[in-house]
């Protein structure tokens, strides 16, 4: 299992705030682009007892999830399609961290809020570059950082994002606003 499980201290505020949220919040846990970030989830999956499904396009990736995790349930394939099979199930965390354009990681994040419970998170990677040169031929961050300045102004969202976590490349959590709750918890 070396693959992916050589670097959890880059995932330490998902691996730290997972048990917490997950304690708190019903629902599953999803992820998008399986990597690093995929074992740490597994693990709380686990102790928790709590469904993750993840989705990549990369048979590779797949493979190995379904090999040495053995705890996702693994699906091949676009993520758009993948959330929409996720009809019904609510989601204490997702994770997004495939797609590094803006355009289609704000599709995502439209498709997966009205399935995540109150209080649930989304984590999304690459939301802070260093610099400009990672973010001009979309290979390293892209444009994700777009998706969270547009993010930032959603009145119905609570966003903050961490600088320095993530490979240096940003983490940003993103929450549902308790519109319903009385006006101490809004």
């Amino acid at each position: 299992m070396t693959r992916y499980s050589e670097t959890p201290e880059h995932w330490i505020i998902v691996d730290r705030l997972a048990d917490i949220i997950l304690r708190n919040v019903e629902g599953c846990i999803v992820d998008i682009g399986i990597g690093a970030s995929t074992t740490i989830l597994a693990k709380h999956s686990v102790e928790l007892n709590r469904r993750q499904y993840s989705c990549d396009q990369n048979g590779r990736n797949c493979r190995w999830a379904e090999r040495e995790l053995k705890t996702p349930i693994v699906y091949l394939g676009d993520s758009a399609d993948f959330i929409k099979q996720l009809s019904d199930i609510p989601i204490a965390i997702a994770l997004l961290d495939a797609s590094h354009v803006a355009a289609r990681v704000m599709k995502d994040i439209e498709l997966i809020l009205p399935k995540m419970n109150l209080f649930g998170v989304i984590f999304l990677h690459d939301t802070y570059p260093p610099m400009s040169k990672v973010t001009e031929d979309g290979s390293k961050c892209g444009h994700v950082y777009k998706a969270r300045q547009e993010l930032e102004q959603d009145k119905l969202l609570q966003v903050f994002t961490w600088p320095y976590t993530a490979f240096g490349f940003g983490l940003t959590m993103i929450m549902k606003k308790a519109i319903n709750q009385p006006e101490s918890r809004q």
